[in-house]
């Protein structure tokens, strides 16, 4: 979709931001710059047999030469999956090892092709903001004559592509965009995006505060095991300056799923925070905590003392399902 479409408010009409120039303000642009040539090849390649009694080949998914995955042989014929450049798994069931070949050739065809096209467009992402499903982020694309159009994309694709490229500045045609929708998520702008949004006054969008909107930008450096199995102390840092280190009880649930969704590019933004502090039980972390956090009682204290937990954005989207097969 080279041009995102928003339904109006009376539901009846559709317009276009393909040819439609937005002001400037507000809108934060990465900036044009070059991107570099990844390489993207998926190869099978036979292992011997590892049991006396297993006869046929285990086979090794490699892509540019790292294992990243194994088939093995089943009742009737191989099961894994297949990795593809935007990151996501491939399960064509239970099939012979020339079929997996046959997928092999063409998700690497189809690579090569998605390579030129995010080297070579003419529209590239210049800003992305997050939505209340923190699944999906809201895309500004813009080409060299400054003409806008905008995207819903896979929070999650837009990752691997800048982990591939080097950059976020990829030709859109790289992505394949969710559909706009009145169910559609709302777009989490900042104070510095009020004049964009009132471009847009279609698109289910609010401003976020400075304290969520920081939430956004913080990484999770380190995770604490507490007294609590179904909890988790965090450390989470800004990202901008590296600075300002924080402790932060959240849900191992919210943890584990913003893990199986994004890996290490998960934002506390991801995380459900919680209003019990168990105690620390790892010696070493309750070291760390003493040295770095002088304030922090590693010996949990009452929930009582706490203020009410506050939700990550989009909890309820969060929740597990198709997606999150995906690595």
């Amino acid at each position: 979709m080279e041009g995102a479409k928003f339904r109006c408010g009376t539901g009846e009409s559709w317009f276009s931001c393909e040819r439609r120039t937005m002001p400037s303000h507000g809108i934060r642009s990465f900036g044009m710059t070059s991107l570099q040539t990844p390489r993207f090849r998926i190869t099978l390649e036979r292992q011997p047999s590892r049991h006396m009694l297993e006869q046929s080949p285990r086979y090794d998914v490699l892509v540019n030469g790292k294992k990243v995955e194994e088939l093995t042989y089943n009742m009737r014929g191989y099961v894994g999956y297949l990795p593809t450049i935007t990151g996501a798994k491939m399960d064509i069931g239970e099939r012979a090892i020339s079929a997996f070949r046959k997928e092999a050739t063409v998700l690497n065809r189809e690579a090569e092709r998605l390579i030129l096209v995010a080297l070579h467009g003419e529209r590239r992402i210049a800003h992305t903001w997050p939505t209340s499903d923190g699944t999906k982020v809201f895309a500004l694309a813009r080409d060299e004559e400054g003409t806008n159009s905008f995207h819903l994309l896979s929070r999650r694709e837009v990752l691997e592509a800048e982990k591939l490229f080097g950059t976020r500045e990829i030709g859109i045609g790289f992505f394949e965009p969710y559909p706009f929708t009145e169910e559609g998520p709302t777009v989490l702008f900042t104070e510095v995006d009020r004049a964009l949004q009132a471009g847009l006054p279609d698109v289910p969008s609010r401003i976020m505060d400075a304290v969520v909107a920081e939430r956004h930008e913080r990484r999770i450096e380190h995770v604490c095991e507490t007294a609590d199995p179904m909890i988790r102390l965090v450390i989470s840092r800004r990202i901008v300056d590296g600075a300002d280190a924080e402790p932060e009880y959240v849900t191992r649930g919210s943890l584990d799923l913003a893990r199986i969704r994004f890996g290490d590019a998960m934002r506390l933004s991801d995380l459900a925070t919680e209003d019990r502090c168990p105690a620390i039980t790892r010696d070493e972390d309750r070291a760390m905590l003493r040295r770095d956090f002088t304030w922090f009682d590693v010996d949990g204290r009452p929930a009582a003392v706490q203020e009410p937990a506050a939700k990550a954005e989009g909890e309820l989207e969060m929740l597990a399902g198709p997606e999150d097969m995906e690595p």
